[in-house]
């Protein structure tokens, strides 16, 4: 379980002195300072065995994680510069017709303000489906099962040990996808790839980033890897095959041990190799990076 060092409350006379500052900021239109209080909840809820889970936030972390254990805990640090809105959000944990947990916040006056937000910790046995959606926070899943859908708009994506297919959208961040059986979709505006043990196929893409993938082996692919500004580097496992076409507009092109694959066609920034007998394209692009592909052999 993640800890969290930072839920506290400040005492009265420092409350007094944030709130004067946040009424001023509010009135030049800047919400720089940051959060003045934290409150710490904890809810259990009765576990539905093989059901799906959604989390909504804001402003705010949320962490998935499948433990040893009988229950559904929550574990939520939620924040605000005023005490008192604080004491009227609530925390919503409720099961659906279909047997799912959606889990959400609700702000006094339907709306979060300024500096306002939640981090949620979700412990559980199992999950098959996972949806969240957060907004300028980090999302971390480990150990579930199912499609996992992510999104985030400022924040890294992490999802590890995952028994089933994930598609991850992040404005801001980077993404972390760690042996995922099923097919991977990553998207990030500002932020590099990392995908590594990839048991299916991957689309991977960064306007400003470096791409790393390696597929297990067994996996033919195809992996499709897109990165305006950074490098991309891919470690093939045994069993990948089909067509690969790379493309650099500034950058370098190197191939290692790739063992039977066949040169179709190459110039100063593009190749094309046939690796296998698949027909099935594979491609990697990159405006303004080198690119590097080699086989993982039999690591």
């Amino acid at each position: 379980m993640q800890r969290r060092n930072h839920r506290r409350l400040v005492n009265r006379s420092t409350l007094g002195l944030l709130a004067g500052g946040l009424a001023l900021l509010t009135l030049s239109g800047c919400d720089s300072l940051g959060p003045a209080v934290h409150e710490s909840r904890t809810m259990s809820i009765p576990h539905l065995a093989g059901s799906a889970l959604s989390v909504t936030t804001a402003n705010g972390s949320v962490l998935v994680e499948r433990q040893q254990r009988a229950d559904v805990q929550l574990d939520i640090d939620i924040f605000g510069p005023d005490s008192e809105r604080l004491s009227f959000a609530s925390v919503n944990a409720v099961r659906q017709a279909d047997g799912s947990l959606r889990v959400w916040v609700d702000w006094p006056g339907g709306k979060r303000q300024n500096n306002e937000g939640a981090n949620i910790d979700v412990l559980l046995p199992d999950a098959i489906g996972v949806d969240v959606r957060t907004s300028n926070g980090r999302v971390t899943l480990k150990g579930l099962a199912g499609h996992a859908e992510v999104a985030t708009s400022n924040g890294s994506v992490t999802i590890e040990r995952h028994s089933g297919s994930a598609t991850v959208q992040s404005s801001n961040g980077k993404l972390v996808l760690d042996r995922v059986d099923g097919e991977i979709k990553g998207d990030t505006s500002n932020g590099a790839v990392m995908i590594t043990e990839a048991f299916g196929p991957v689309e991977a893409e960064s306007s400003n980033g470096n791409v790393f993938v390696s597929t297990a082996h067994g996996n033919p692919g195809p992996v499709r890897v897109s990165t305006s500004n950074g490098r991309v580097e891919l470690a093939l496992g045994d069993g990948f095959e089909g067509i690969l076409r790379v493309k650099t507009s500034n950058g370098s092109i190197s191939m290692h041990d790739l063992g039977s694959a066949r040169l179709i066609e190459s110039g100063k920034h593009t190749l094309e190799l046939q690796i296998g007998e698949s027909e099935t394209i594979s491609a990697v692009r990159t405006s303004n990076g080198s690119v590097r592909v080699k086989s993982r052999g039999q690591d």
